[in-house]
C-alpha cells in the first residue's frame, strides 16, 4: 500500500521533576489595577502584604498595597492600596490545578492549587473615592477621541499642488494618443440608421459586439437604434443576435444573405 508520508518534526523530551509537587499553592484574582502595577513593579521587590485576623465567622484575609505603588504614576490616578481577600471555591469537581515552570531541559511541577481568593477593593470611604476616581478616569479615556483637531498659524503641506492629472500620471503618452483614437464619437441618428441598415443588407442576424465594431458608435448610444429599428432574438438557432424589424426589411427571406453570430 502506497502513501504519502509528511516527516513530522522532532519533539524534544524534557524530564518533569515532581520535588515541590506537594506544595499548595494559592490562585488570587486581582483588579486590572492591581495586576498593571504588579507588572510594572521591579523583579524581588516588596509589592504588598497580607494580614490575617481571627473573626467568630473565621479568618479575613486582607492585601496592602505598597503606598508608593499607590500614587499617580505615567498619566494614571492614584489606585486604593486597601483590598478584601475573599475566599473563593475552585469551580468543578475533582479539578487539579498546577502550577509548573518550563525551563530549557527540565519542566518543575511548583505545586497543586488549593484555595482560591478574589481580591476586592474596601468598602470604607477613603478606598471608595479614590476607586470612584480610578473608573472615572478609564471611562473618559475610553471617551477621549483618537484624532483631535489642532489649530496652528504654521501651514503645513503634506503634499505639493500639481495640474497633472491623474490619468496622466500613471499612463504613457503612447496610451493616451490610442485611447484618443479608439474613442467612439456619435453620429448623427441618419448617419447611423444608413450603417445599420447597409449592415443588414449583408447580413440577416448580426450580434451586437459586431454592430458596434461595424458602426464606431458607442454601444449605449447604438442601443436605442437597435431596439427601435431590430428585434433581439433570444431562442435559437439565432440566439443573441439581432435582426431588422419587418417594416425595415427590403430583402427576400428565401435569398437573406449569411448570418454574421458570435
Amino acid at each position: 500500500m502506497s502513501g504519502i508520508y509528511v516527516d513530522q518534526p522532532e519533539i524534544k523530551q524534557k524530564t518533569v521533576s515532581t520535588e515541590c509537587a506537594q506544595n499548595s499553592l494559592w490562585l488570587v484574582k486581582v483588579p486590572k489595577y492591581v495586576a498593571e502595577r504588579l507588572q510594572k513593579c521591579e523583579v524581588g521587590s516588596k509589592f504588598g502584604a497580607i494580614q490575617t485576623q481571627r473573626t467568630p465567622a473565621g479568618p479575613e484575609f486582607t492585601f496592602e498595597v505598597e503606598p508608593k505603588l499607590c500614587e499617580p504614576c505615567n498619566g494614571l490616578p492614584a489606585c486604593p492600596s486597601s483590598h478584601t481577600m475573599k475566599l473563593g471555591t475552585l469551580a468543578g469537581v475533582n479539578r487539579n490545578l498546577a502550577v509548573y515552570s518550563d525551563t530549557q531541559d527540565v519542566i518543575n511541577i511548583e505545586g497543586v492549587v488549593k484555595t482560591k481568593f478574589d481580591v476586592m477593593q474596601r468598602s470604607d470611604p477613603k478606598s471608595s473615592l479614590s476607586y470612584m476616581k480610578l473608573k472615572r478616569f478609564e471611562a473618559e479615556k475610553k471617551m477621549d477621541p483618537g484624532r483631535k483637531i489642532v489649530i496652528t498659524n504654521k501651514s503645513h503641506n503634506n503634499f505639493k499642488p500639481s495640474n497633472v492629472s491623474r490619468e496622466q500620471m500613471y499612463t504613457t503618452k503612447a496610451e493616451r494618443e490610442e485611447k484618443l483614437r479608439n474613442k467612439r464619437t456619435r453620429l448623427d441618428a441618419d448617419a447611423v440608421e444608413s450603417m445599420i441598415l447597409r449592415a443588414f443588407k449583408k447580413h440577416q442576424y448580426i450580434s451586437q459586439k459586431h454592430l458596434v465594431a461595424i458602426t464606431g458608435q458607442p454601444e449605449a448610444y447604438l442601443k436605442g437604434f437597435l431596439h427601435k429599428m431590430c428585434v433581439y432574438n433570444q431562442k435559437t438557432p439565432h440566439k443573441n443576435t439581432w435582426e431588422l424589424k419587418p417594416e425595415y426589411r427590403y430583402y427576400e427571406s428565401d435569398n437573406a444573405g449569411p448570418s454574421e453570430e458570435t
